[in-house]
């Protein structure tokens, strides 16, 4: 299933479930007046069904929330492209994960699996991540956990008197500071940088440096793919950084769909770089632990706004980012001491991720010329009666 069949099922069944379950869900809470004190009292369980980069942002608070209660089973309910990373991070005790590649039906058949287990386990606390899914909103109330925790913003509502607590999410802002409040509702505070730095590290060791390299995300997720820096700007960019990029190795990281992504981008960077350039295309051929390490052992780290990013800022790895149809400001967490260059010309369709469906450019990826046009962009996108994206008429 691709991410917009996931997204097209929530918003088809999401509402109608919302709208059945809410007249009952207000005669519950009269009747079997709960005690809905924050502390947790038995087993907490989150929900993140995509985005692993999500969890190692979440990472601080997650980790936080571990070291309060660790006597509490955590469990993780997430999607299958998540569960490599819930592994990576260690934080959790069980991860259940959604078959959400084998169609509808399977996805149904695991979900209603994964809710019948956490309901005989009378599980206590659940704390929805997903800031948007109306259904992971079902799924946390027919837990009936004694508390459910989750994020709001101006048009989720609906929200009310479905979860126990809610957290105001505001999308403007560090998606980093609302993860902490959803820690703290539990009582805990997120760890340290240098404490998530030194757990990872123990998660999955450091590859001895065999010369100096640099690590490079180049692909990301299905998720949004105007994320990928197109060949001309990494050209650009190398050849106005040529005498610091020459006689390194780089190393090309993810999964097996980024191999493609990464040789494009490695032919490109040999324009730039000539016969200097040596490189490895591990796309694929690596666990997440494995490239994890590689990142750790690292020189530096270039990517675009991918879950890689995120490990090399979580290990310390001086790193440069390019960013534009999201904003960095609200995805990456201040860190002292950290050295990083991010490169984000925002024309004023950016950020569009998460506030649109569809992108205004139709996937143009306007956003991500970033060193080979003079100007940024300025003229907002508009669309005719057939949905074509045209130029705004000039006014007299």
């Amino acid at each position: 299933m691709t991410v917009e069949d996931k997204q097209r099922i929530d918003r088809i069944f999401g509402p109608w479930l919302l709208l059945a379950l809410r007249p009952l869900v207000r005669i519950a809470g009269i009747l079997l007046r709960r005690d809905h004190t924050n502390a947790p009292q038995g087993e907490i369980v989150f929900i993140k069904l995509m985005g692993g980069g999500s969890l190692l942002i979440a990472l601080p608070a997650l980790l936080g929330v571990r070291r309060r209660f660790p006597d509490c089973a955590l469990t993780l309910v997430c999607g299958s492209p998540v569960a490599s990373f819930a592994q990576l991070v260690g934080i959790f005790d069980r991860i259940d994960i959604v078959n959400d590649r084998d169609g509808v039906l399977a996805l149904i058949g695991s979900s209603l699996r994964i809710l019948f287990g956490l309901i005989l386990r009378r599980v206590d606390t659940v704390v929805d991540l997903e800031v948007y899914s109306q259904l992971t909103t079902v799924f946390s109330l027919l837990t009936m956990a004694r508390n459910r925790i989750g994020f709001y913003v101006a048009n989720t509502y609906w929200r009310r008197n479905i979860l126990t607590h809610l957290v105001f999410f505001n999308r403007a802002r560090g998606v980093f500071h609302f993860y902490a409040a959803a820690a703290s509702l539990l009582g805990a505070s997120p760890a340290s940088r240098t404490d998530v730095r030194a757990h990872l590290l123990a998660r999955c060791g450091r590859v001895p440096s065999a010369g100096e390299y640099f690590a490079v995300g180049a692909g990301c997720s299905e998720f949004a793919s105007v994320r990928l820096l197109p060949a001309t700007e990494w050209l650009a960019y190398a050849e106005k950084h040529r005498a610091e990029l020459a006689a390194k190795r780089w190393v090309f990281l993810g999964s097996k769909s980024d191999r493609p992504i990464a040789e494009e981008v490695a032919n490109t960077l040999r324009q730039a770089l000539g016969s200097e350039l040596v490189y490895e295309n591990r796309c694929g051929e690596l666990s997440l632990a494995e490239s994890v390490a590689r990142i750790g052992g690292a020189q530096r780290y270039f990517g675009i706004d991918s879950a890689l990013l995120h490990v090399a800022r979580a290990l310390g790895v001086s790193s440069v980012s390019f960013f534009g149809p999201t904003n960095p400001t609200t995805l990456l967490e201040p860190i002292e001491g950290y050295s990083e260059k991010i490169h984000y010309r925002p024309p004023i369709c950016s950020p569009c991720l998460h506030v649109t469906q569809i992108p205004p450019c139709r996937g143009r990826n306007v956003c991500m010329q970033l060193f080979t046009l003079d100007q940024v962009p300025f003229t907002p996108w508009c669309e005719d009666s057939s949905g074509k994206s045209v130029l705004p008429a000039k006014i007299d």
